[in-house]
């Protein structure tokens, strides 16, 4: 009976920090796009600054996705 009960307080906070990750990625990227197309035309920004910031802004989003696995696997 316990188990279920963490089994289905796990299941939601996956979900919540799926659901977190997928926001803070589209509020990011989208961010990043306006930037890109808004910005003065420069290869620093255009190649290097703003290609960066959007990889780290897919592996900050996917860390917040493996947080609660990582607990759970702790526990």
């Amino acid at each position: 009976m316990r188990n279920n009960i963490n089994s289905e307080v796990s299941n939601k906070r996956t979900a919540t920090n799926r659901l977190f990750s997928l926001g803070y990625l589209l509020l990011s990227w989208s961010l990043l796009v306006w930037l890109n197309f808004n910005i003065e035309p420069n290869l620093f920004g255009h190649f290097i600054a703003i290609p960066s910031l959007g990889l780290l802004s897919g592996y900050s989003a996917y860390l917040i996705t493996i947080k609660n696995n990582k607990a759970a696997s702790i526990r």
